[in-house]
């Protein structure tokens, strides 16, 4: 079963010295006033940028995405995406080194999300489906703080001692990291316990995702979640954690089939929960467009050649 993308933020290479680099920039960014922190988190992605870190890949994407948008203000949301994650990883330092005691925000919840945590902390195990938008390694943290059983889809590193602390300080955060090859063991008994489970869903698929129009483009996307959710009969939902000035607002949505589709072929149905979520993605990421990742290539394969280098 095609299953979620990985939701870190970081990523390391197969030597040692990347794993230690990873280690050293994290205990730092953990041992800075949080203010200062987040300035030097800003002040890394500044460096990706002028040294052109996917730059062309963001700054085309979001062209693609907002064609009505002029070349000014591609570049400054460009730009302030670097900002937004460099600040990102300062905040995911100080949650993978310290715990969620050391997160620097206070938490809003929009309307509709304080009734699906309740649900969920009593018991009602749901599939939390999300994208590379805003702050996704908090957002698990969060739930976990407010109460929520909490585990999430994630990608095996090829360095294994990276690996190792990542999943080691997931659980440290509160989250169970379940390894994309055991969901479909795994996460059927998760729910059924009351476990909810997250999946950020939004990386390109490859020839066995779903066709699903994104900001007006075929993009292949996973079909795991609503797979499962079909499979078990847990709801899904769609979940974000935006950055807004000194604090993070959640959103907790829904998912359901399109009128008219209930009662159809299960492919149909899992279609159509795929669609019900995507579109509430990109409804989030045109609030906030700068805190989406437009650095990885969301439309790699599908049917088009302009997105084939990886």
């Amino acid at each position: 079963m095609p299953a979620a993308a990985s939701p870190s933020f970081v990523s390391a290479g197969t030597g040692s010295a990347e794993f230690a680099a990873t280690r050293l920039i994290a205990g730092l960014l953990d041992r800075l006033p949080g203010p200062v922190a987040d300035s030097s988190g800003r002040s890394l992605a500044r460096l990706a940028r002028l040294l052109r870190l996917r730059r062309e890949v963001a700054e085309g994407q979001l062209a693609a995405a907002f064609p009505d948008r002029d070349a000014k203000w591609i570049t400054a949301t460009a730009r302030n995406c670097y900002l937004h994650f460099g600040r990102e990883v300062a905040e995911i330092a100080r949650l993978f080194e310290s715990g969620t005691h050391a997160l620097s925000a206070t938490l809003r919840l929009d309307a509709g999300a304080g009734e699906h945590i309740e649900r969920m902390k009593a018991g009602a195990g749901a599939i939390v489906v999300t994208g590379h938008l805003g702050n996704w390694e908090v957002a698990g943290a969060y739930l976990s703080a407010l109460g929520v059983p909490a585990a999430a889809v994630v990608k095996r590193q090829s360095n294994a001692r990276f690996d190792a602390w990542l999943q080691s300080s997931r659980r440290r955060s509160g989250v169970e990291p379940i390894y994309m090859e055991d969901a479909a063991r795994v996460v059927p008994g998760l729910l059924r316990t009351g476990t909810s489970v997250a999946m950020v869903a939004d990386q390109a698929a490859g020839a066995g995702g779903e066709l699903v129009t994104f900001f007006g483009r075929p993009a292949s996307t996973f079909r795991g979640p609503a797979r499962l959710a079909l499979a078990t009969g847990a709801p899904l939902v769609y979940g974000s954690l935006l950055r807004d000035g000194g604090e993070y607002r959640m959103a907790i949505e829904s998912c359901d089939v399109l009128e008219g589709t209930e009662s159809g072929p299960r492919e149909r149905r899992e279609r159509s929960l795929t669609e019900s979520w995507v579109r509430r993605l990109e409804t989030r990421v045109r609030e906030a467009p700068e805190q989406y990742l437009w650095f990885h290539r969301r439309w790699k394969g599908a049917r088009t050649n302009e997105e084939t280098q990886a």
